[in-house]
């Protein structure tokens, strides 16, 4: 059932949407912190900074499955709305093809180009690439499921059924730890045991929300056609826009992990901090994120009905709530950054160094709350070209003014982090000014509210 949230408490609607959002979230960080953990742990610290350079690749792969998927919920969710059960089922059958031959494609590709992107992209380094190559193109193969997963999520949430992605990725969060263990303690395989844990995880999910979908929606299909090219490029279309943002995104990620990657001969253990220090942040921000869904959708149902003072209020509510968590999850990372870093395997001075990381950054995690929930109201009012403007500029700012700030000599490899909060800053600004201004407001009534979403919008 899809939830109403035109009426009632705007803090307790937004909080129970947002809870099972922040958990299939933090279920999915569970995938890379429990690899990292595993194999730093009981291989070595090295092979865990084999493994950490590999983030930003897995990164982009997962952006472009997401980005299509965003294309496959709007169509879906839409002819579900319009009661239009053969375009639906058409849709449907489209949507798995087209993500099918998406993963297919990139599972090739991410394998063949592996070793070139890792060595001329990332600049791992030699002592490094060995393991990081084995890891990428292992994890590469999986690709095809992560796509599938991704897309019968998408349809999923068209029908307005969010539990059901919630227990699947339970299932392969509990699956994934129990064959990482198997591959890395027992069979000894190192960083291909964790990558083969991570595809065999990703292909039970696919398969079982696959034969989920098929039992529980019955949808029909009497068209007569199983791909519909018109659908497949409004798909794409749509997911597009957020498939290359969110692509950019992670080459920008990736440009910061080469510039860590260049400081490992001159301060051994660098990459293995900067990785553990990476997977606990992104940990810390999975509130922040669930917070800006669940307000998104939220905004975007009284934006809907005409509600904009209620929308305004929900974002009140959802700031005062992300602030409270991630305050509350910054003051305890702080008093636990040792023992949190330690559970990677880290010692000596990789371990002094990520925890010196952490303990920096929990003092900014505050502005990037700020920044983002603003964003689920701008996203729920369709001002989505503004979202993408603040994001690259946080981007950008970071990008150029770390690499500036290393061919100065201004700072050494802390320039990856100490510009991260910087970022933040400048697209928290273009954020608000956006938001005092009130043009989101325009925008939302005349370029989205005009035209309800019937099948000709879908097409």
């Amino acid at each position: 059932m899809k939830r109403d949230m035109t009426t009632g408490k705007e803090w307790k609607l937004i909080l129970l949407f947002t809870l099972p959002l922040m958990a299939g979230s933090f279920l999915q960080q569970l995938y890379s912190i429990i690899d990292g953990i595993i194999v730093g742990r009981f291989v070595s610290e090295q092979a865990f900074a084999s493994v950490a350079t590999c983030h930003s690749l897995v990164f982009l792969y997962l952006s472009l499955s997401l980005g299509i998927s965003v294309g496959v919920n709007i169509v879906v969710s839409q002819y579900f709305g319009a009661g239009k059960k053969d375009q639906l089922g058409l849709s449907i059958s489209t949507a798995l093809l087209l993500v099918g031959a998406a993963g297919l494609v990139l599972t090739i590709a991410a394998v063949i180009f592996s070793e070139l992107l890792l060595v001329h992209l990332l600049s791992v380094p030699a002592d490094l690439l060995a393991d990081s190559l084995t890891y990428m193109r292992v994890y590469s193969f999986g690709l095809f499921f992560t796509f599938m997963y991704n897309g019968i999520a998408a349809i999923l949430r068209g029908f307005g059924d969010s539990k059901a992605t919630l227990y699947f990725l339970l299932i392969a969060t509990v699956l994934s730890t129990v064959l990482t263990f198997l591959f890395v303690l027992v069979i000894q395989w190192g960083v291909a045991g964790a990558a083969f844990s991570t595809v065999l995880a990703q292909a039970v999910c696919a398969v079982i929300s696959y034969i989920y979908l098929r039992k529980r929606y019955r949808y029909e299909n009497n068209t007569g056609k199983h791909f519909d090219f018109k659908i497949a490029a409004t798909m794409f279309k749509l997911g597009a826009p957020i498939a290359i943002q969110m692509g950019i995104v992670s080459i920008g990620h990736g440009t910061m992990q080469r510039l860590v990657n260049a400081f490992e001969l001159t301060i051994p253990g660098v990459v293995a901090a900067y990785g553990a220090a990476i997977r606990v942040d992104m940990l810390v921000l999975v509130p922040v994120m669930a917070f800006q869904s669940g307000l998104a959708s939220f905004a975007g149902q009284n934006i809907g009905a005409g509600n904009l003072e209620r929308a305004k209020r929900g974002l009140y509510s959802t700031l005062i709530m992300s602030l409270i968590v991630t305050v509350t999850v910054s003051i305890l990372l702080y008093i636990f950054a040792n023992n949190v870093v330690g559970l990677f395997g880290l010692t000596g001075s990789s371990l002094t160094l990520g925890y010196s990381i952490i303990r920096f950054m929990v003092f900014f995690f505050w502005i990037f709350a700020l920044y983002m929930v603003a964003h689920g109201l701008l996203q729920g009012a369709g001002d989505t070209v503004v979202i993408s403007i603040a994001t690259l500029t946080a981007l950008a700012i970071r990008v150029a003014g770390g690499y500036i700030a290393v061919h100065f000599g201004w700072l050494g490899p802390e320039a990856a982090w100490v510009t991260m909060p910087i970022g933040w800053v400048f697209g928290l600004i273009i954020t608000y000014i956006r938001y005092f201004s009130g043009a989101w407001k325009t925008k939302a009534v005349a370029g989205r509210l005009k035209k309800a979403p019937t099948e000709d919008a879908a097409n």
